[in-house]
């Protein structure tokens, strides 16, 4: 009796000590101040990269028009290359971009990336061959350059109230929802090189 009464009790105990805990099967929480206005699929690019950067959104939106200019709907049917000065963050962040828009990955190994000066999203339709070649203009590079990163070393619970920090901390937001709206025209240049 005393066995299952010490039993029962530690099982309580345990259940009780886990209860209003969150799963272990749940996603990590984004960086992100969402604005009704974000399109969805800006939404599910944060919630790969983990904030709503400038440099992963104009990832985002060279892999779109790539992938779009291919006619390809991603994933399987395509093979990404991406040559650029992409070595570490934020610039290396454009990366998470295109895996994004484009659904090519380093797992599956359609994706791959070239140290290179420039930057260039080049997306092949593996079934028709069709191949588009993706370059930012002087616009997006002028855009996503325009600030300055700093090392996170506050919490944001300790900034609250401070209003100069709260709107540097969001100005990569900013900018980045930006790039996200401008027309495709004005922020990449598109050339589909002769087959």
């Amino acid at each position: 009796m005393m066995k299952r009464l010490l039993a029962t009790t530690l099982f309580l105990g345990l259940a009780a000590s886990h209860a209003g805990e969150e799963p272990v099967c749940s996603l990590p929480k984004p960086d992100y101040h969402r604005e009704a206005s974000d399109p969805d699929w800006l939404v599910q690019a944060v919630q790969f990269h983990g904030h709503l950067g400038p440099w992963a959104t104009a990832g985002l939106r060279a892999g779109m028009c790539a992938r779009r200019a291919v006619r390809a709907e991603g994933y399987f049917d395509l093979e990404v290359t991406v040559e650029g000065p992409l070595v570490k963050p934020p610039q290396s962040c454009f990366l998470d971009g295109v895996q994004v828009s484009t659904g090519a990955t380093w797992g599956k190994r359609n994706l791959k990336w070239i140290e290179a000066n420039q930057i260039v999203v080049r997306v092949t339709n593996v079934r028709t061959g069709k191949v588009a070649e993706v370059r930012p203009t002087p616009t997006l590079i002028r855009l996503v350059t325009s600030f300055k990163p700093r090392p996170k070393t506050v919490a944001a619970a300790e900034v609250q109230g401070q209003d100069d920090q709260l709107s540097e901390d969001r100005q990569p937001e900013t900018i980045a929802r930006q790039v996200a709206r401008l027309p495709e025209k004005e922020i990449l240049d598109v050339a589909l090189p002769q087959q």
